[in-house]
């Protein structure tokens, strides 16, 4: 039984069977002295009527595990023309970026000297086959 101090409004918790009808008890908190009431029991909650007919319920869906999940996931939607087209015109830049580097890799050098290191392995290539003088095919 819960029970509270009207001076102070401390509340305790005190078994009923220690609560004697008419006997005083002292708040811990401020030493006030009252007589509780006594607990009112509690009415008996009215028979339930019959319960109205629940609805069907709906067809559980079945539990899938992770790899049929997986398997019944659509396929993702194709890809759009204007992106295939942005990645092939950026592979075409990037490769005559390249080819334009190599063939005028001598005027890159003159205008930009630190390029050297870079552009020199294509130096060693022959431009022309070399004609060897003397034989005749």
């Amino acid at each position: 039984m819960q029970i509270a101090c009207p001076s102070c409004a401390a509340t305790y918790e005190v078994p009923a069977d220690r609560l004697k009808p008419g006997r005083p008890v002292r708040c811990s908190a401020c030493g006030a002295e009252w007589k509780p009431a006594p607990e009112a029991e509690p009415e008996p909650l009215p028979e339930a009527a019959e319960p109205p007919p629940a609805e069907p319920a709906p067809p559980a869906t079945p539990v899938l595990t992770a790899i049929e999940r997986l398997a019944a996931e659509p396929s993702p939607p194709p890809r759009s023309p204007a992106l295939l087209a942005a990645w092939v015109l950026s592979i075409l830049l990037l490769g005559a970026a390249g080819v334009s580097a190599v063939v005028w890799r001598a005027d890159i050098v003159r205008l930009w000297p630190p390029s050297s290191r870079i552009l020199a392995m294509f130096d060693r290539m022959p431009e022309k086959p070399a004609l060897i003088s003397g034989k005749n095919p």
